[in-house]
């Protein structure tokens, strides 16, 4: 008997900043929930958390958003990307 992980549909490869702009759009989409950690939005766009987690940070670094809580690590939008 086959697991289900091995009759889940493999995720397509991501292109040079795609992941960035999933990551961008879905923080957007979800104003509300602001400020979020880098696993909900994980959950989200459904890519790895630890993938999303590095975006976070480069993104931070280009201040297009900003970390609003250290401990879970909880990022907002920058406000020139609201």
């Amino acid at each position: 008997m086959a697991s289900k992980a091995t009759k889940a549909k493999p995720k397509s490869r991501l292109r040079p900043g795609q992941l960035d702009d999933l990551v961008l759009g879905y923080m957007k989409k979800h104003k509300g929930e602001l400020p979020i950690t880098a696993t909900k939005v994980a959950q989200g766009i459904k890519r790895s958390s630890g993938a999303v987690g590095n975006c976070l940070g480069r993104l931070e670094k280009e201040k297009k958003v900003k970390l609003a809580g250290k401990k879970p690590r909880r990022y907002d939008l920058a406000r020139t990307t609201k």
